[in-house]
């Protein structure tokens, strides 16, 4: 399967419009404020945290509207501040693997600006991030870790 087809597809597409007319009406977002600047993500974070008090608590709450529009927020944000774009497998895994979750990734065509790691030369070296993977990590990581970390791995590495 190519890019195109991970970026571009039903369920991407239907999951991306759902999450985006949600955040017009979801309590707390439709209180204004949110601007998909970097700085907003401290305040999701602020949110989050008030709202789950551990891991188990945010996993239970997958599938709700309140986490469905936090994972596309932060993803917004990487899209709109880094050039990052959505994908997701167009199919459900049918093994039920949980590779199913929307991601951001660079496009392909600016892979040369972030090349593999030494330690694995053949990895694709593009920054991804699954949002709803770093809603639950703020409760694995502890408080010094921020939801603004997850754009640390937009600096270009040397090469």
């Amino acid at each position: 399967m190519n890019e195109k087809e991970w970026a571009d597809n039903p369920r991407l597409n239907a999951w991306t419009a759902a999450q985006a007319a949600a955040f017009e009406t979801c309590s707390p977002f439709d209180r204004g404020g949110w601007d998909f600047s970097i700085e907003s993500l401290d305040r999701l974070e602020d949110l989050l945290r008030r709202r789950f008090t551990s891991y188990e608590d945010i996993t239970a709450a997958h599938g709700t509207e309140l986490v469905g529009v936090a994972a596309w927020y932060l993803g917004e944000v990487h899209v709109r501040h880094h050039g990052a774009q959505w994908q997701c497998q167009p199919e459900p895994d049918p093994q039920g693997l949980g590779n199913d979750e929307p991601y951001v990734t660079i496009p392909f065509a600016r892979a040369d600006a972030y090349p593999p790691a030494d330690d694995d030369p053949d990895e694709d070296g593009r920054p991804l991030t699954v949002p709803v993977n770093e809603l639950d990590a703020l409760f694995l990581r502890g408080p010094g870790h921020h939801l603004r970390d997850t754009l640390d791995r937009y600096r270009p590495r040397d090469r």
